[in-house]
C-alpha cells in the first residue's frame, strides 16, 4: 500500500511539475520592453501675435512593466529633449530639456533622438533604448468654426492659436474631429475685472464671447500607442483627461 502511494504521489508530482513548467518559462520570457523605434509629434504655439513656439510631449511606453519595477539612468542622444518617469504610468515621458529653452530651439520635422534607460525589476536589470523621431501633430479637426470662420488649416500642428475674434452678439463654435480623434467637451474662459471664470457649451453651440479670453476644446485620440496601458489611480491628471489619450486645443481670443 505504501509503495502504491508513493508511486502515485511521484505520478502526481510529475504532472504538477508538467503544468507548472510552461507557467515558470512564461513568466521568465516576460523581461520588460519597449518599442525600437517611434514617432512622437511635436505641436506649434502661436498664442498672442508675433510668437511662433513649438513644444512636443509624448510617452515611451514599456511592456511588462513590474508594479514594483524602478527606471533609472534616462538618457537622450540629442541634448534639446529629456524624459522621466511618470507615477502610476507604465512609460517614460519625452519633453524638452533646459538647453532647449536657454537656445530657443524650434522642432523640425525628422529631428531625431535616442532614449535609453534601465528597468529594475524581479532582481534584474535591463536596459532598453527607443529611437524616437519627431513629426508635427497631424490634424485633430476636419473643422473648426468659430462664427462663419473655419479654422481648421489654420490651426493644424498647434495645441494653441490666436486670432481676433468679433465679441458682438453670440457667435456659433462647432468642431468635427478629424480621423482617430475623438471630442469631449468645450469650455470658455471669461475675464472680468479680477473675476475669472470658465463655461462649458455644447458643440454647435451659440454663445456670448463678451470677456471671453480662449475657448478650449478637450479631445482624445482612438488609437492607442503601442505596449499602452490604462494608468493606475495614483497618475495625476488634468480635470477631464483622465489618461495620457487625452489632450486639448486652446483658442486663444484677442
Amino acid at each position: 500500500m505504501k509503495k502504491m502511494k508513493k508511486t502515485l504521489c511521484g505520478f502526481l508530482a510529475c504532472l504538477l511539475l508538467v503544468a507548472v513548467t510552461p507557467l515558470l518559462a512564461n513568466a521568465a520570457a516576460k523581461a520588460p520592453a519597449c518599442p525600437q523605434t517611434q514617432t512622437l509629434y511635436f505641436e506649434k504655439l502661436a498664442p498672442v501675435k508675433n510668437v511662433n513656439q513649438t513644444s512636443v510631449s509624448g510617452y515611451i511606453y514599456i511592456k511588462n512593466l513590474s508594479s514594483t519595477a524602478t527606471i533609472t539612468n534616462i538618457k537622450s542622444s540629442n541634448k534639446y529633449y529629456t524624459a522621466y518617469t511618470r507615477q502610476g504610468l507604465n512609460a517614460i515621458q519625452i519633453c524638452e530639456s533646459n538647453k532647449f529653452y536657454m537656445k530657443n530651439h524650434k522642432i523640425k520635422a525628422g529631428e531625431k533622438s535616442t532614449f535609453s534607460f534601465v528597468v529594475n525589476q524581479n532582481g534584474k536589470s535591463y536596459k532598453l533604448s527607443c529611437k524616437v523621431t519627431f513629426k508635427q501633430h497631424p490634424a485633430v479637426f476636419k473643422s473648426f468654426k468659430v462664427g462663419s470662420k473655419n479654422y481648421a488649416s489654420a490651426i493644424k500642428g498647434y495645441w494653441q492659436y490666436g486670432a481676433k475674434i468679433s465679441r458682438s452678439g453670440k457667435t456659433q463654435i462647432k468642431a468635427t474631429a478629424a480621423k482617430n480623434y475623438k471630442i469631449d467637451f468645450i469650455e470658455i474662459a471669461y475675464r472680468k475685472g479680477n473675476k475669472a471664470f470658465t463655461k462649458k457649451i455644447k458643440n454647435g453651440q451659440k454663445a456670448s464671447l463678451k470677456n471671453a479670453t480662449a475657448i478650449t476644446v478637450t479631445y482624445h485620440t482612438t488609437k492607442k500607442p503601442q505596449y499602452y496601458k490604462a494608468p493606475g489611480s495614483d497618475y495625476y491628471h488634468y480635470e477631464g483627461q483622465p489618461t495620457p489619450l487625452y489632450s486639448d486645443f486652446q483658442f486663444m481670443l484677442w
